[in-house]
């Protein structure tokens, strides 16, 4: 099981100095049985010490409010919808700026729920996402310190400058130490449960001025050892919920690639499906293909109607193409007519063959005085012969075929 790796945040830092805040953070094992050897360092340092452990946070009590309400829905997701406007008139706050979460269902029908400042779990959050890290939990203080259902008991940790009381599976409050006595009072007036108290190795306070049945629980290092000691994820609130949750974390990362892998999916059907038709049409194709190339080899060179291999008579072709050097052959011709078409313009190439040592081409010209100019400029042309077969004019143009061959 992977070791849990524990960080507690500071109350009352500005949201945008959570990162460089200063935490207190340790490593236990993944049984919750807490974390040892407690350190503090700003919470980017702290992150860059994770690894591939999990991650559980400790949150301030004194920003998070405990309340319940009773829905009559049994899930959790409509519980979490309903929520915000039943707890409307008892919050300060706009229920739209404020985020919720809830906690197991009770027996009698009720919900707990924690309540938190959307943008202070912003804040909280954003250290941890720019890291891509997806902490399993965040608990406030309170839901951190013991709870014993049988025990007619409170849970409480004193600091030097608060006091974090768990007064039930769901409930509890922070106070400044010296009101505690008074809250205590106004939360129990006949003294009917008895306060255990966490205590601190460096607190060095006096617990004797606490007028209230006290069981000192000594032992603790830090508050965080404390909290790491006692959280049970099950009685507690993870405030990663809506929002928040793990699995719309993922949902979020994931939805914008479930197109693309349903896509996938059906490629790989249609491809296997594919592979076996285009097995049984390969033979079909490659035939296809074969007579096809014979056929383009045919309009290249009208002479060759006999195919009897078609690969070595087209090399037989292209060696009679070369020629027998620089002066002659079908490479001489095409440069002699790539030199007239630049030096004669209103001609356009239709089409061209090459048969019997000479070129035949089809063209169309604006006009015939263009047609005269390209016989004029072969004429002072000694290497090739230019042969006017045919001039038709139109109103579209003159239509020309010519015979182009060597001197």
């Amino acid at each position: 099981m992977r070791e849990i790796f524990y960080i507690r945040l500071p109350s009352g830092v500005p949201a945008d100095a959570i990162g460089e805040a200063l935490v207190g953070y340790g490593i236990a094992p993944g049984d919750h049985t807490g974390a040892v050897g407690i350190q503090h360092a700003p919470l980017s340092q702290a992150l860059d010490r994770v690894g591939g452990r999990r991650i559980a946070v400790i949150v301030p009590g004194s920003d998070v409010r405990l309340a319940s309400v009773t829905v009559p829905a049994r899930q959790p997701a409509k519980v979490l919808a309903a929520a915000p406007y039943q707890l409307e008139d008892q919050l300060a706050d706009d229920v739209d700026t404020l985020h919720f979460a809830l906690g197991t269902r009770q027996a009698d029908g009720s919900w707990p729920v924690a309540v938190v400042s959307r943008a202070l779990m912003a804040a909280w959050m954003a250290p941890f996402r720019e890291r891509g890290l997806n902490p399993e939990g965040l608990y406030p203080e309170s839901l951190a310190l013991p709870w014993d259902s049988e025990a007619a008991r409170w849970s409480a940790l004193i600091e030097a400058g608060q006091v974090i009381v768990r007064s039930g599976p769901y409930s509890g409050f922070c106070c400044a130490p010296e009101d505690l006595v008074t809250y205590l009072q106004l939360a129990d007036p006949e003294k009917t449960r008895a306060l255990r108290l966490l205590i601190l190795a460096n607190a060095g306070l006096d617990y004797s001025r606490i007028e209230w049945p006290l069981e000192l629980l000594p032992g603790y290092g830090s508050a965080l050892e404390a909290y790491s000691r006692h959280l049970q994820p099950a009685l507690s609130i993870n405030l990663l919920q809506g929002s928040y949750s793990l699995s719309q974390d993922y949902e979020r990362h994931w939805k914008p690639w479930r197109a693309a892998a349903a896509l996938a999916g059906i490629c790989l059907l249609l491809g296997a499906a594919i592979y076996g038709v285009q097995t049984s049409q390969l033979s079909r194709e490659i035939a296809a293909q074969d007579q096809a190339n014979i056929g383009r080899f045919q309009e290249l060179f009208p002479a060759e109607t006999r195919i009897v291999d078609l690969s070595a008579q087209v090399d037989q072709q292209i060696r009679a193409l070369k020629g027998s050097g620089k002066t002659g052959g079908v490479f001489m011709l095409m440069e002699t007519l790539s030199q007239a078409l630049g030096a004669n313009q209103g001609l356009k190439l239709q089409s061209l063959q090459y048969r019997e040592g000479a070129l035949y081409l089809a063209m169309r010209a604006t006009d015939l005085q263009v047609v005269e100019r390209l016989r004029e400029w072969f004429s002072s042309q000694r290497a090739t012969a230019l042969e006017v077969q045919s001039a038709d004019a139109s109103s579209e143009g003159v239509q020309v075929r010519l015979k182009l061959s060597p001197a």
